[in-house]
């Protein structure tokens, strides 16, 4: 095979097993967000036809499909990308803070979920394919490729839930956990605060662009705690 072609299979490999994952994982933020804000008082998001988790209602061209694909062409060596954000109307709260606290948690919160799901999945796939059929074939085969391509489906599904919930953690507005955050503020702190929102991928840009491989370096403690937490079944077998 020419090496255009092997960077072609390369590509579409890495596209059936990262994509999944990230869809389903901004589908599930944005749809939990929805949610949570109803549950709380706000229904701008039922409204709105966006508590839903039909795909078609979240997706974002460039979020959702574009971003991920170029860093994918680009092999940047992570992935990541958004849906559409959900409305949420804070002023139908019935209590401000808790409802502005709950539905900013719901999204990263929902991530975690998401992959500690992959993980029991993935755990029962493991122990069905290697403790009882003894599913690892020779190199090459049908069945090598297969379990291969769905060991990192579900790998990389557990990677990128837990990425987006520690990204979206981070207390820069208008990211979840700066809503968190201006939730135990004073007013006046916590207006103000938020209002930087409007300059906020600028400023996640800069925080980004400072930090570089930094920023894995200070997430690796808590992303790999969460991650051996996903797949702790692992250390059973």
């Amino acid at each position: 095979m020419s090496a255009f072609g092997q960077q072609i299979l390369d590509f579409l490999r890495s596209l059936i097993t990262w994509l999944p994952g990230l869809a389903l994982g901004v589908i599930l933020h944005e749809y939990a967000h929805g949610l949570i804000a109803y549950r709380m008082g706000d229904p701008t998001a039922k409204n709105y036809g966006r508590l839903t988790l039909n795909p078609k209602a979240h997706i974002d061209l460039f979020g959702s499909i574009l971003l991920p694909l170029l860093l994918l062409l680009l092999n940047s060596g992570i992935i990541f990308g958004y849906a559409k954000p959900v409305p949420i109307n804070p002023g139908y709260f019935k209590n401000y803070r808790k409802g502005m606290r709950y539905t900013s948690l719901a999204g990263p919160v929902a991530n975690l979920i998401l992959a500690v799901a992959a993980g029991l999945i993935y755990g029962i796939f493991f122990y069905l394919v290697i403790r009882i059929s003894g599913g690892v074939m020779d190199n090459g085969s049908i069945g090598s490729n297969t379990f291969i391509i769905v060991n990192q489906l579900f790998t990389n599904t557990i990677y990128i839930n837990i990425f987006l919930a520690i990204f979206n953690f981070i207390p820069i507005p208008p990211l979840d956990g700066s809503k968190i955050l201006a939730s135990f503020l004073p007013d006046n702190a916590m207006h103000r605060f938020l209002s930087f929102g409007r300059y906020g991928f600028f400023f996640i840009f800069i925080f980004l662009f400072l930090l570089g491989r930094s920023f894995f370096a200070i997430i690796s403690p808590v992303f790999s705690f969460l991650y051996n937490l996903c797949t702790w079944w692992q250390y059973l077998l």
